[in-house]
């Protein structure tokens, strides 16, 4: 006998549909298997879920294994090595019947398409997956989506439902994972993981809708609501690929990668697992006489750290050798050609064999084009974050990251229209300041670069480009260094100077942009004072940060750095987001917007919607709707390539 929350019959259906009916809003979750589990447009759906009140049940629509284990058989399975194994497999007794989703979704048409507000959460993934079976129609707003919610209210925990269910309600309902992979196990162990996703979901809103009003966070969040409009179309519509452009990049990475593990055989005098933490910690930090560099190592892994905590002894396995650690050490030979090494492994694994050889699904190409997922609140400050492959992550000003933006090619008949903000965090950081020369420079059209190099080194502003280019690269990394609050070391490196020298020009700095400093620690007090401690930004995002308040001079420091960066790169990311939306209200139809990262926007068009996709962008980032928010002059790179490698 079948439990009552789980719907099997078009007349159970019916009656489920009558009384959701009866209200205003509703959430609903689905569960996806293979192939491409995990992207919506080409994903098949096995179980969807819904709630609402006094009520909540889950419907089955293909879920093969039954609940016992009737025997086994044996199958032949590759293991990592290539070798050929026979595995013991159970034998499941069979499911019981279930409806089709062609009688699921006709029967849920009128709850999806109607103006009750449905509720999700990671509301672009679930309303993604079921717009294919109303012919790519997606479902209208009133939208709540949960997890948009819960970071908004609270960044700094996590915000995954379960993670959420479990510190909110004190409930753990999926020990055994089984929401990663429901193919795998038995019918009522999914019957109610998938029940228990929309009941949680479902009181995780009532709790939310009313925590966002009072915290005054409506208007964002609305804002975030319809931004998820461009996320489902961006993640349905994909990127063209050219994946040939891959295949080669991914040849020239796998004999690179050989040459570097050569490079670093010959100068340690034997081969070592260059994959393996503990031979690298070995070859780097133990003494000349045992076979190691006598490298002095810096920094503690994390199980290093609990072992300093308890008091046991720490070996040279104990310490870190991340790329970010082995960075300190990049005029040592060997150390050099291990971070060539880790770079093109990592860029090989990513956006090669990861895109390639997703080993969940095959390729993550399909029918010429990546489905990325994007998540518009990724990032605690507010900005994105992608995944499927990482977008925000491909290096810039390198080759690898222009050999690998060289494999996003429009497809014939089509160009790619790349538009992004000219130094938005400088202009963020103008808009608040509202005075001094940094303020000024942005009125009279000179750029930030510019402006600090002339003030700094007396200079005219239109010599510094023409007679002073390394002047300029010392502007640069100077202004780096006022956003993220980067110390004399990383300005250095980034300008191309001492240390000593950096220290100097950083004292220079604060001298002629006083008010920057000014800013920069009034924005710090005022966030000490609020509780907990935080910053808003441009929109009203809330970047909180206990950590303000620490004893702990070194926690203290970091925090007072991570609250100022959130203020500008939070508010840059509201203008982004914020102009994201003002396209989707008003592009030309055929013209998609199909990825962002950072502060770029990237549209596939139809060569003879060119010139409207262009005016339509301009005035989504640049025109007066969004210019009304800015003090200083927005402005923007456009340009329309063949391949996003040629618009930078």
């Amino acid at each position: 006998m079948l439990s009552r929350t789980i719907v099997t019959t078009t007349d159970h259906l019916a009656h489920v549909v009558a009384h959701f009916k009866r209200y205003g809003e509703f959430c609903w979750d689905v569960e996806t298997t293979r192939p491409y589990r995990g992207i919506p447009a080409h994903n098949t759906i096995t179980w969807l879920s819904l709630a609402t009140y006094g009520m909540a049940v889950t419907i089955p629509m293909g879920h093969t294994k039954g609940d016992r284990i009737i025997g086994y058989r044996t199958e032949p399975r590759k293991t990592k090595t290539g070798k050929i194994q026979n595995r013991k497999v159970p034998i499941w007794s069979a499911a019981p019947p279930q409806l089709r989703p062609s009688q699921v979704f006709e029967a849920l048409e009128p709850l999806f398409f109607s103006d009750r507000v449905k509720v999700a959460h990671n509301l672009a993934f679930d309303a993604g997956s079921i717009a294919k079976y109303y012919g790519g129609r997606v479902i209208p707003r009133p939208w709540h989506d949960t997890y948009v919610s819960s970071v908004l209210l609270d960044e700094n925990r996590s915000n995954g439902l379960k993670s959420l269910v479990k510190s909110i309600y004190g409930i753990d309902y999926d020990k055994s994972d089984v929401g990663k992979r429901v193919e795998e196990h038995r019918f009522r162990d999914v019957a109610r993981y998938s029940y228990m996703d929309a009941k949680m979901t479902w009181l995780l809103y009532r709790r939310n809708q009313a925590a966002i009003r009072k915290a005054g966070l409506q208007k964002l969040f609305d804002l975030e609501c319809e931004l998820l409009e461009v996320v489902i179309s961006m993640t349905a519509y994909g990127a063209p690929v050219d994946q040939a452009t891959l295949e080669a990049f991914g040849k020239e990475l796998r004999s690179r990668i050989v040459d570097h593990q050569a490079r670093i055989f010959k100068a340690l005098g034997r081969t070592i697992n260059l994959d393996s933490p503990q031979q690298k910690a070995e070859a780097l930090f133990l003494p000349k006489s045992k076979g190691g560099l006598g490298l002095k190592p810096i920094t503690l892994t994390k199980g290093g750290q609990d072992k300093e905590r308890r008091g046991e002894e720490i070996t040279v396995h104990d310490y870190s050798t991340s790329a970010e650690v082995l960075e300190k050490y990049k005029d040592n030979p060997v150390v050099a050609a291990l971070l060539d090494y880790q770079r093109d492994v990592k860029l090989l694994g990513t956006y090669v064999e990861g895109i390639l050889n997703d080993e969940e699904d095959g390729s993550l190409i399909i029918n010429g084009r990546i489905h990325a997922s994007f998540n518009p609140v990724g990032a605690r400050t507010g900005r994105w974050s992608s995944s499927n492959p990482n977008l925000q992550n491909i290096p810039t000003r390198t080759a690898e990251g222009k050999k690998i933006r060289s494999a996003f090619r429009a497809e014939p008949g089509h160009m790619y229209l790349v538009a992004d903000y000219g130094q938005i965090e400088l202009v963020m950081l103008a808009h608040f300041i509202g005075r001094g020369a940094l303020y000024d420079g942005f009125f009279a059209g000179i750029n930030p670069h510019v402006m600090t190099a002339a003030k700094i080194f007396g200079i005219p502003p239109e010599d510094v480009k023409t007679k002073h280019a390394d002047l300029y690269s010392v502007a640069k990394g100077l202004n780096f260094a006022i956003v993220y609050s980067a110390g004399p070391a990383t300005v250095a490196e980034q300008a191309g100077v001492t240390v000593k020298k950096a220290k100097e020009y950083m004292r220079k700095h604060r001298k002629e942009f006083p008010e920057i400093y000014a800013y920069r620690e009034h924005v710090i007090k005022q966030a000490r004072k609020k509780r907990p401690p935080h910053t808003t930004t441009l929109l009203g995002r809330i970047r909180r940060m206990p950590e303000l308040l620490s004893k702990n001079e070194a926690k203290r420091a970091e925090a007072e750095r991570k609250i100022f960066n959130s203020k500008i790169q939070g508010s840059a990311a509201d203008l982004i987001k914020l102009a994201m939306v003002r396209w989707w209200r008003n592009h030309p139809e055929g013209a998609h917007m199909i990825m962002t990262v950072h502060d770029e926007l990237v549209i596939h068009t139809p060569i003879e919607l060119v010139d409207q996709a262009k005016e339509a962008l301009r005035d989504a980032m640049v025109g007066p709707g969004i210019q009304k928010l800015v003090r200083v002059p927005l402005t923007i790179d456009m340009n329309v390539v063949d391949r996003w490698s040629e618009a930078k």
